[in-house]
């Protein structure tokens, strides 16, 4: 009786410890967590855009269609998810939307950067 009282503590023990020891503890990026939230934000951030540069309708499509397509590419890939990839596909993504924007208002932004001593983050 004792020996199958133990057992079936240890079974227990071992099944529990190695539930939680196989738990997900990664912080997982809000877009893909919530992306009525990560539309949101990146709605007012393109605004935020527009009224710094002043935006065509064409050009915020554009951004809207890059930011879209970063959020499809981050969600699946695993490689993504460290620090270093994530960064790197964040200065893509930034490279992709200064390219969309005209060269004047590419010096609008940076003026802008410039007299509030602050990076133009995308990101928050």
């Amino acid at each position: 009786m004792k020996k199958t009282i133990l057992a079936i503590a240890t079974i227990i023990t071992l099944t529990v410890g190695n539930g939680f020891a196989q738990r997900n503890n990664r912080h997982d990026i809000p877009s893909v967590n919530n992306s009525r939230v990560d539309n949101t934000v990146e709605e007012l951030q393109i605004n935020r855009l527009d009224q710094i540069v002043g935006l065509t309708r064409k050009q915020e499509n554009k951004i809207k269609k890059i930011e879209n397509q970063y959020d499809r590419l981050i969600s699946p890939n695993r490689r993504y998810h460290t620090y270093q990839g994530a960064q790197r596909l964040e200065r893509q993504k930034q490279k992709e939307i200064l390219d969309v924007l005209t060269p004047a208002q590419r010096q609008r932004l940076y003026a802008f950067q410039r007299t509030n001593n602050k990076r133009y983050n995308w990101k928050g």
